[in-house]
């Protein structure tokens, strides 16, 4: 290893110095530097980065080694995260340690985390009901938060300086046209034979639409909350003290339903539900005793379930991001909604057809 020479972006040795000595009581003399051969297969993960070890000398002849992930924004528009770290964590949500934070000549934030593993395979991940336990008590605890003002005020700086926030007012109307969307595709030949022949009706499309009207006035009527936004196990590393479950990635934190996260995965009907769908009331009475547990709330079954399966037929309902990416979807890159055309146009069916089969169960509960 060798001494600490502006290796780092754009961070020098005073300045890398002055953030590493805030954690820790010895006087650091000397810090030496060297990149490592990790990697970091997270989705959510992007921008520059490196991977280096560092070891650190203190004054009183000891020494301590860091393993961190050090992250450069590819731009100075993109969404800046260190303020999420510092409050969260103060909050008790589980997350790496954050070392440091600068902002590059460009404006680009610069991050020094602690290194933890990444979780690359979801279904790997699920595959442990510890996992699944794991996951939906820190979705309880995160729906729990009760952000102080100072940090409120970042998250709307945050959102306001976005173009592509979502928000159920824009969200609603944006559904509506992208199921015309899809219509007009499927109808025209350019996806495949299955969304072919579920789109030939337009009052199947009808249905859907006005489902997004009606629930546009429930979703705004629900307890508002923080929400991750892209709450899933490739944006979570596993902590190595105490093998608790961190949360990562928080360039998408809004306020918006309480229990926006824990509704993808619990809200969803059970041909798309990821887990035993035997086992859901057993999920969600584990999720309302947690929920009890941080915020001294108690929920009902009954009325809890149906708010996260409309909050997740509400979000469902905009299909935009399963279109393939020469019809206006998302680039390929971004893999979770499928890699190539073929496999878009089989998920975007998946989703299609359980919004399909669930339209009346909402529109009697909305007419209710």
């Amino acid at each position: 290893m060798e001494s600490y020479k502006d290796q780092l972006f754009e961070i020098d040795y005073p300045e890398l110095k002055e953030m590493l000595q805030g954690n820790f009581e010895r006087g650091i003399t000397s810090i030496q530097y060297e990149v490592t051969g990790k990697k970091v297969g997270m989705p959510g993960i992007c921008g520059e980065y490196v991977i280096p070890r560092i070891v650190l000398r203190f004054n009183d002849g000891t020494t301590a080694t860091l393993t961190l992930f050090a992250r450069r924004q590819l731009n100075s528009r993109e969404s800046k995260q260190a303020h999420h770290y510092k409050y969260l964590t103060g909050l008790g949500i589980p997350a790496p340690k954050l070392f440091g934070t600068k902002c590059d000549s460009k404006g680009c934030e610069i991050m020094l985390l602690n290194y933890e593993n990444e979780i690359i395979d979801e279904k790997a991940f699920f595959s442990s009901e510890e996992n699944i336990r794991k996951f939906i008590d820190l979705a309880a605890r995160l729906s729990c938060v009760n952000p102080p003002l100072e940090y409120l005020s970042l998250i709307g700086r945050d959102m306001a300086g976005k173009n592509d926030t979502r928000d159920w007012k824009t969200w609603m109307p944006w559904s509506i046209y992208i199921l015309d969307r899809v219509w007009q595709l499927a109808g025209n030949g350019s996806l495949n034979r299955d969304l072919e022949r579920l789109c030939s009706s337009n009052s199947v499309k009808t249905d859907l639409q006005a489902n997004a009207l009606a629930l546009l006035r429930r979703i705004n009527a629900l307890e508002v909350g923080l929400s991750h936004s892209d709450f899933r196990p490739n944006n979570m590393v596993l902590l190595a003290e105490g093998g608790r479950l961190g949360l990562i990635d928080f360039e998408d934190v809004i306020l918006d339903a309480k229990h926006y996260d824990i509704a993808r995965y619990l809200g969803a009907p059970a041909p798309l539900f990821k887990w035993a769908d035997e086992l859901r009331d057993d999920y969600l009475d584990y999720f309302m005793k947690r929920n009890d547990f941080y915020d001294g709330t108690k929920l009902t079954l009954p009325s809890f379930k149906q708010e996260l399966f409309q909050i997740w037929y509400t979000r469902t309902l905009n299909l935009w991001e399963w279109l393939p990416n020469e019809y206006g979807g998302p680039g390929y890159d971004f893999t979770p909604a499928g890699k190539d055309k073929d496999e878009r146009c089989a998920n975007l069916f998946q989703q299609l057809a359980v919004l399909v089969e669930n339209r009346k169960a909402i529109a009697q509960a909305m007419s209710a």
